[in-house]
């Protein structure tokens, strides 16, 4: 009788953002516009800022980096969250969305977050339904907002966990 040994499943979850991250999914192509972008100085500029904040995680299934994302500062504790997905997203649809989850949720919860607030194009339905299996709520249209001048819509997600009065003194 031959014995069949399982395959071991591959790193699945969440680990400390690096700049090549988000350079790499640039450059491979954003999910959200099929755009991709050449390497540049602003590029490099703008992940390596956010790697040295320390507020961005990767998100890898079977070891393939799918997406990447964070938070950056409105005040102290409201943010606004930032995702970038690769066009791996497609092949490990449930995986995806149990990352985004848990990742969002890490740093809520790591910066003890009372607000997180999130922009989505109005043409990207896939964008809308992310946020809102994420328990984000709309709030409002923003005309012209996106760098292409497209509208966008504005959803939050408020933590009923974190004490206002913490921030009064």
């Amino acid at each position: 009788m031959e014995v069949v040994k399982e395959k071991t499943k591959e790193f699945t979850g969440l680990r400390k953002f690096k700049a090549d991250d988000m350079v790499q999914i640039l450059e491979g192509g954003v999910k959200e516009q099929s755009l991709k972008f050449l390497p540049n100085d602003h590029i490099e500029s703008v992940a390596k800022d956010r790697e040295a904040n320390g507020k961005c995680i990767t998100g890898l299934v079977d070891g393939v980096i799918v997406g990447c994302g964070g938070i950056e500062d409105i005040l102290p504790d409201v943010a606004e969250v930032w995702v970038l997905l690769s066009y791996q997203v497609d092949n490990y649809p449930i995986h995806v969305f149990e990352v985004i989850r848990d990742g969002l949720q890490k740093l809520i919860e790591d910066n003890n977050l009372r607000r997180v607030e999130s922009w989505c194009r109005v043409n990207f339905a896939k964008g809308h339904t992310l946020l809102r299996h994420l328990n984000f709520k709309v709030e409002g249209k923003a005309l012209g907002r996106a760098f292409d001048g497209t509208d966008m819509i504005l959803y939050a997600r408020i933590n009923k966990n974190v004490r206002v009065d913490r921030l009064i003194q």
